[in-house]
């Protein structure tokens, strides 16, 4: 089970990049859940579990399950697994981490370019950070 940022949709892999100050950060506010830059995406995460055999099973709210492609009979003999991320996404309720559920579904099912996706999800990001902190941490984002 991981925890994921349910804001950010398939295709985009994004992550924030550990930082010593990044959870004295967060517990500067007085409502941290509506700080968008902490997890990774659902489709990071299931890029770096695959790496380890881990596969797909169920996402929602903030919430991916996955497991290992060798007992994933015994866990879901009905299923196809790996469940695809884009219809789990699709399905699933997504709530907002700080980020405008608008952006979250222009990203999903409004832009087919992937590269404007990515540079208005950069945008948000350092958009961000430059206006609620004194530096700019460290996050990951690719498709």
């Amino acid at each position: 089970l991981v925890e994921v940022n349910p804001s950010i949709p398939p295709p985009y892999r994004w992550a924030m990049l550990y930082h010593e100050g990044l959870w004295p950060f967060f517990n500067s506010f007085p409502h941290p859940e509506e700080v968008p830059i902490r997890g990774c995406s659902l489709a990071y995460v299931v890029d770096l579990v695959a790496r380890f055999g881990y596969e797909l099973l169920f996402f929602g709210g903030h919430d991916a399950l996955f497991v290992h492609r060798s007992v994933s009979t015994a866990w879901a003999p009905e299923l196809r697994l790996p469940m695809d991320e884009f219809d789990c996404f699709n399905h699933a309720f997504v709530s907002t981490n700080g980020i405008p559920i608008a952006l979250t579904r222009r990203w999903f099912f409004e832009l087919s370019d992937k590269g404007k996706g990515m540079s208005e999800i950069w945008d948000f990001f350092t958009s961000w950070m430059q206006s609620h902190s004194q530096s700019l941490f460290a996050f990951a984002l690719y498709s």
